[in-house]
């Protein structure tokens, strides 16, 4: 399915030792222009939280983070930002686009 072109700005916390590139292009293809920042350490996360707001974050459970230092962060920050679980670049795509169904409507 593609969506009509839409921005979005997405929060990935992900090892930098992950590429980006396939999600990046499978967003692409499904018509999301995503302005990405990627965080791997705690220090990082709060500073991102800090200067912007997303639309969404994309969590990798795989890295140093946990869950619930996210959820914790956000609510600190007074930041109500979904959290989506990364699965595989594949499957995360199609997550990203039906969670911004809202904002395409």
């Amino acid at each position: 399915m593609v969506w009509p072109r839409t921005s979005v700005r997405i929060l990935v916390i992900r090892p930098w030792t992950k590429p980006l590139g396939r999600l990046r292009s499978l967003l692409r293809e499904a018509g999301i222009e995503a302005l990405i920042r990627r965080v791997d350490i705690e220090p990082a996360l709060n500073a991102e939280l800090t200067r912007g707001n997303f639309d969404l974050i994309l969590f990798d459970p795989t890295g140093s983070i946990t869950r619930e230092l996210v959820e914790q962060r956000l609510r600190e920050h007074d930041r109500v930002i979904p959290v989506l679980e990364s699965q595989s670049d594949d499957s995360d795509a199609v997550t990203i686009a039906h969670a911004l169904t809202w904002r395409m409507n």
